[in-house]
């Protein structure tokens, strides 16, 4: 293991985001009080106020109902917390921005659209240019810290964002038997007493997860250098790449009577050329063809073949949407582990660069979406 101080000294420039008030001192308490420590610039950015917070709201303010003007007042309750704990971190508010999205809903962002969080996120990374980038790791199982990890990853993509930070991932939701490892840091008394009374500001998230936050006072703060991809070939994972061209993905999804039944949504992100296109669409299991629609409206963007073949079903999404693809990621989301569970069964599957294709003058797919126009 190396100790992440070697790592951080007074000429870096760091940057942590987190995706909810709290994330950022449990993961990066100790990162922060070193950077305040060397006297190293910082800047912290809250992806979400963590306002959609329902079970800690109805625990630490005893009501069961909780309308919309609830949750607002939540989140601005959060975002006080957030500017407490970094002052005992020693972060003054003028380094520290929310950027407000939707609480609980940075996946369903990404599938609608990922181009908007990307760019709002590219614009931050560069006109602050950090050097060190704090984000959180794609193995995460919590949905908002997994779509963080691919939103960083866009941002970092992008042409206008010039800044190229080494980048340092944190787990806090870690998927069972996952190994922490890469760099660390190890706290002194003092560091350790300074993050605990950061987190005890979060009194908004004790009642319900008061045991689970002061966890984060036991070990080091782990730390892994640049953004590991999950392993597409993992046995337990139910979607496998089978190939990819510039404008056709095909995937085998493992055929489970969980699947078949849970409304499983397939997100699929592609990345280059200065694009960034979501696609998300139901898996059906039975064979045939159907049009592709756009997230955001009606118009026909593709079409998606599905065929059964063995334990798995083959699934074929052509679309021009999927020509721009230096980056690709895919997730498979279930509707039920999503309204009960809440944590992601499996995390988004990165699968790495590709050339940059030859982009045809008229191509297949181009064709399929133009014939559904003309229906």
């Amino acid at each position: 293991m190396i100790d992440i101080r070697e790592r951080l000294t007074s000429n870096e420039r760091i940057m942590v985001i987190a995706p909810h008030p709290d994330d950022e001192s449990i993961a990066t308490g100790g990162v922060l009080l070193h950077a305040v420590s060397v006297h190293a610039p910082v800047r912290v950015l809250y992806m979400t106020d963590g306002e959609d917070n329902p079970w800690a709201q109805r625990a630490t303010e005893g009501n069961w109902r909780i309308t919309s003007d609830d949750r607002l007042r939540w989140g601005a309750r959060r975002r006080s917390e957030a500017l407490d704990a970094l002052a005992c971190l020693g972060i003054p508010p003028e380094a520290v921005g929310f950027l407000q999205f939707a609480d609980q809903r940075l996946t369903s962002l990404l599938g609608e659209g990922a181009g908007e969080p990307a760019r709002r996120l590219a614009e931050e990374i560069a006109s602050w240019k950090p050097t060190a980038l704090f984000v959180p790791s794609l193995e995460d199982r919590h949905p908002d810290h997994s779509a963080t990890s691919v939103i960083a990853q866009l941002a970092l993509a992008r042409r206008e964002c010039d800044a190229q930070p080494q980048v340092f991932t944190y787990t806090v939701h870690a998927p069972q038997g996952y190994e922490r490892r890469g760099r660390l840091l190890v706290l002194s008394r003092p560091e350790r007493d300074a993050k605990e009374q950061a987190i005890l500001c979060h009194a908004s998230q004790l009642k319900l997860r008061r045991r689970f936050l002061l966890r984060f006072l036991e070990e080091p703060e782990r730390f892994e250098l640049g953004q590991p991809a999950a392993v597409a070939a993992d046995a337990t994972h139910p979607l496998r790449l089978l190939r990819a061209n510039c404008e056709e993905w095909s995937f085998a999804v493992r055929d489970s009577f969980r699947l078949a039944v849970d409304r499983a949504t397939l997100f699929l992100i592609s990345q280059g050329d200065g694009e960034v296109n979501s696609i998300s669409l139901r898996i059906r299991y039975r064979d045939g063809r159907a049009p592709l629609f756009h997230p955001n409206g009606g118009d026909v963007i593709g079409e998606v073949t599905t065929r059964k073949n063995g334990s798995h079903l083959e699934v074929t999404i052509a679309s021009p949407r999927l020509r721009h693809a230096n980056l690709r990621l895919a997730k498979v989301e279930l509707w039920w582990d999503r309204r009960l569970w809440f944590f992601d069964r499996w995390p988004w599957l990165s699968f790495g660069l590709l050339a940059r294709p030859v982009t045809p003058i008229r191509s297949e797919s181009e064709d399929r979406v133009r014939s559904y126009a003309e229906r």
